[in-house]
């Protein structure tokens, strides 16, 4: 019989993943016959196994009839998108086939067709592909001028590095430095980016010489490294004098057509865990040190000082604060209610965000989304809320309480994830989640930042059963021609609108009227926000205002609070409220 593995010294590591508890056995003898080395284990026990050993791929086995097989696939394919994930099965249809596929599978195997020569075809060809991307992950991962580990890279390593200090395990301490050269950029319009690179690249080899460590050129000329000590020693003197050595090699004269060209360097540094333990935090610090210390004076270097810091910026500090309220499940969910206005019965809720952090205790969105927004944290953070939004109808439906709808706000910086629609499927169907509960609230502004990618996220959410709605209507000027478009299912009124009713604002009451009377014309439903007085409900029923939410029927709550309400039958009328 033919070996797979026998044109290398190595055998192939195969990994046969149950997720159905079958009996795999039979697999397993079979690439135990082409010499591949085998791993058992159920999915459960996937991350642990791979953390641990070094697989080349990985064989899943998915039961024809098994729903959570697609959400697995994809979990093996973002987590290791480098190791083939080979599908196998005792049926495999092709329209099965086909939506593995389109799941990113590598490859299938039907087990009830097994042969020698169908699994030594699977092997030579998904070895070849691991082949190939582990030479694309390694040149990824490359500075091409260089050679050195490039940004990305090394601020996945660094990351890594650091999950002691943030676990406060101390082992180890480091120094986070940043160089740059002084007059590189004159040097480079004057003699062109040709000599530019030759600079680079002896500097670079200078960089490996004193310190080779974690080091990696983040752009131009611009370097970082990391200095690794133990926990009990001076981690500032090393730092020194790391940094003095680096100031009098730097400045050594650099060639170039025979010429001696001294360029003079900068240096900042900045300690973990003394400073910060978090790398955005740390590489931030390290170069406002090195910016300061170019403002003082040529050929200097500088270690970061929090009294000396360049910026004082909250949300500097916000922004790594959210980096470990993600890590740390710090964010919650509150609820307020959506009313039918006639009836004065709670029909649904419009699942809020809040941040309860560990010191500042209960901290609004205005203050910590604009940062979310800005850094793209906002794209982990939307995912928590609808994943949080799904277990909270489970937990209603198990109560016997029914809601017609339970909207959430979904950013314009998600759509700009490429795995928007399938992770967000695979959260539907992880946590079953009643999509004809679900809707998302959308911005005008999220409709026009991009507006052909957004349509088709949309729509393809749409399909899946989800419910839009658009928020802030009429602030904007051109979402009209959309919406016809587009399957927006209510319209939101902005609350600046409502609260100007009875406020001698007549244009509001007619913008109101109008927006009233576009949206029945539409055939669409209307709710309107910031209902705080009985006059507003009043002028909003009269007129054919569908929903209303607002303080006058209550404010956002928690959950439990929210249930509390739909158990008790809360109905609040335009009578009733007269009482309040």
């Amino acid at each position: 019989m033919l070996s797979v593995a026998s044109s290398g010294p190595a055998c192939t590591e195969c990994l046969v993943v149950d997720s159905c508890g079958v009996d795999t056995s039979e697999l397993s003898k079979c690439l135990l016959q082409q010499q591949c080395s085998v791993h058992q284990c159920s999915f459960d026990q996937t991350s642990e196994l791979l953390e641990h050993t070094d697989i080349d791929l990985i064989f899943l086995h998915t039961c024809f009839t098994d729903t959570n097989a697609l959400s697995e696939l994809h979990y093996l394919r973002q987590q290791y998108p480098n190791i083939p994930v080979i599908i196998f099965d005792h049926q495999l249809n092709v329209e099965r086939i086909d939506e593995l596929m389109l799941w990113r599978a590598s490859d299938y195997i039907s087990t009830a067709r097994l042969s020698d020569d169908v699994l030594q075809r699977v092997l030579r060809y998904n070895l070849k592909v691991r082949q190939y991307n582990s030479e694309i992950e390694r040149l990824n991962q490359q500075d091409p001028l260089t050679g050195m580990i490039n940004r990305q890279q090394f601020y996945k390593e660094l990351s890594e590095r650091l999950k002691p200090l943030r676990k406060g395990e101390p082992s180890k301490h480091f120094a986070l430095i940043s160089i740059d050269l002084d007059g590189f950029r004159r040097f480079n319009n004057i003699n062109g980016y040709s000599a530019g690179d030759i600079v680079v690249k002896e500097m670079s080899k200078r960089l490996s010489e004193l310190a080779p460590g974690l080091i990696s050129r983040q752009g131009n000329d611009e370097f970082i490294m990391l200095l690794e000590t133990p926990a009990d020693e001076g981690l500032t003197h090393k730092t020194t004098q790391l940094c003095i050595q680096l100031l009098h090699r730097l400045t050594d004269p650099y060639n170039y057509n025979d010429l001696e060209v001294i360029l003079p360097c900068s240096i900042g540094a900045a300690l973990a865990p003394q400073h910060s333990c978090e790398p955005d935090t740390l590489i931030n610090q390290a170069t406002q040190a090195r910016v300061k210390a170019k403002e003082t004076s040529s050929c200097s270097y500088i270690i970061f000082d929090n009294k000396n810091s360049l910026s004082n910026d909250s949300h500097v500090a916000i922004e790594s604060d959210l980096i470990s309220a993600i890590r740390r499940n710090e964010f919650e969910l509150f609820y307020q209610p959506r009313i039918d206005i006639l009836s004065g019965k709670i029909i649904g809720a419009e699942g809020l965000i809040r941040w309860r952090h560990p010191e500042k205790g209960l901290i609004f969105p205005d203050l910590f989304i604009p940062t979310a927004e800005r850094t793209g944290l906002i794209v982990p953070i939307g995912y928590w809320v609808i994943q949080q939004a799904g277990e909270d109808i489970q937990r209603l439906q198990a109560s016997g309480l029914e809601i017609k709808r339970l909207s959430i706000n979904l950013s314009f910086r998600q759509f700009q994830d490429s795995y928007l629609c399938r992770t967000i499927q695979r959260l539907i169907e992880k946590y079953a989640i009643d999509t004809s509960v679900l809707e998302f609230e959308l911005t005008e502004s999220a409709l026009f930042n991009n507006e052909l990618h957004v349509r088709q996220g949309i729509e393809e959410l749409h399909k899946l059963g989800i419910n839009f709605s658009l928020d802030d209507f009429g602030t904007g000027y051109s979402s009209f021609s959309l919406l016809q478009k587009l399957p927006i299912s209510s319209l939101k009124i902005d609350r600046s609108f409502v609260s100007g009713i009875y406020n001698n604002n007549p244009d509001d009451r007619e913008i109101v009227k109008a927006l009233i009377r576009l949206a029945l014309s539409l055939n669409k439903e209307i709710i309107a926000e910031g209902v705080e007085t009985v006059q507003q409900l009043s002028f909003l029923a009269s007129h054919g205002c569908h929903q209303a939410q607002g303080y006058l029927y209550s404010k956002p709550v928690t959950f439990t609070e929210f249930k509390d309400l739909l158990e008790h039958g809360y109905q609040l009328t335009t009578e009733s409220a007269v009482n309040l």
